[in-house]
């Protein structure tokens, strides 16, 4: 029976943490899906996780620009989901052959969500997070603890911007915890691939902004399928984004500041995501394969 542990966020590195202190003798595989697209900072992170472990994280994954190449770059979509399909799940499959294996899911106890489960009944789910009613909270506790925060995609210009119209900064802390902070002034949600077309337009900003050569490579892809073009977000193009950058950003700066005022005031409240806080969050991910 193999034991592995796919880590691609705080939750499943939560979750490794949780399980190795429940049972510390078994086997554990840590895995982790690369494509070609992640970020810097995510190696920076897996690498100090694998160093904090004392065990490799092996890395099963395809490239994702190769296959989008082999679909004449007909670009992944809601509606096209292939990429998580082809560069994570189907390789992690390969990688797992007929082995009976047990996975361990970085689902919380505040979440209602299943883990993957192969129709082949080889793979039986465990959820130690969910098993041990650890919610977000308790996760960023953790990691916390260990010195084995995610990158927090920390975007300047917005938390200097809303700061400045709220009152400063003593009145953010007054109100949020840091994590609460870091989630809210990330400019992107998950650790996932740089071009994920599950991005809201103030994501690609913020890549415009911390990584333009990444940025200007995706948007080279709209243009790459020969007569038919593609963009990855579903309403505009990325050129179309450059040019409002701008005005994106300070939609998001307002809904920021809107989201304080309602908490200043009492007519929301940040636990349990109650009144739609994770739509101004605007999290958004491929599921429990990116950055989970």
């Amino acid at each position: 029976m193999r034991h592995i542990i796919p880590i691609s966020g705080k939750d499943s590195l939560a979750t490794a943490l949780v399980q190795l202190k429940r049972q510390p003798d078994l086997p554990y595989e840590y895995m982790f899906n690369p494509t070609g697209a992640e970020l810097p900072e995510v190696f920076d992170w897996i690498n100090k996780v694998e160093l904090y472990l004392g065990k490799e994280i092996i890395r099963v994954g395809e490239n994702l620009e190769d296959i989008i190449e082999d679909y004449n770059f007909f670009l992944p979509s809601g509606q096209a989901r292939y990429c998580t399909r082809q560069s994570k799940i189907q390789p992690m499959e390969k990688w797992i052959g007929k082995d009976e294996c047990t996975i361990y899911y970085g689902i919380r106890a505040d979440e209602v969500r299943k883990g993957y489960v192969n129709p082949s009944g080889r793979i039986t789910v465990v959820l130690p997070l969910d098993e041990e009613n650890i919610n977000i909270d308790g996760v960023y506790e953790i990691i916390n603890h260990h010195g084995l925060k995610p990158p927090t995609f920390f975007w300047k210009q917005v938390y200097d911007k809303v700061c400045k119209i709220i009152g400063g900064e003593s009145v953010l802390k007054s109100l949020l915890k840091d994590w609460q902070i870091d989630m809210i002034f990330a400019w992107r949600s998950r650790a996932n691939c740089y071009f994920c077309y599950n991005q809201r337009q103030y994501e690609w900003c913020g890549l415009l902004e911390y990584h333009p050569d990444l940025f200007w490579n995706a948007e080279s892809m709209e243009h790459k399928g020969g007569e038919k073009t593609y963009s990855w977000n579903s309403n505009r193009t990325l050129r179309w984004i450059y040019e409002n950058k701008e005005s994106i950003v300070d939609k998001r700066v307002k809904s920021i500041v809107k989201i304080i005022d309602k908490l200043k005031q009492g007519e929301m409240n940040f636990n349990n995501n109650e009144d739609g806080f994770n739509d101004v969050l605007s999290t958004a991910s491929c599921g429990l394969f990116c950055g989970k």
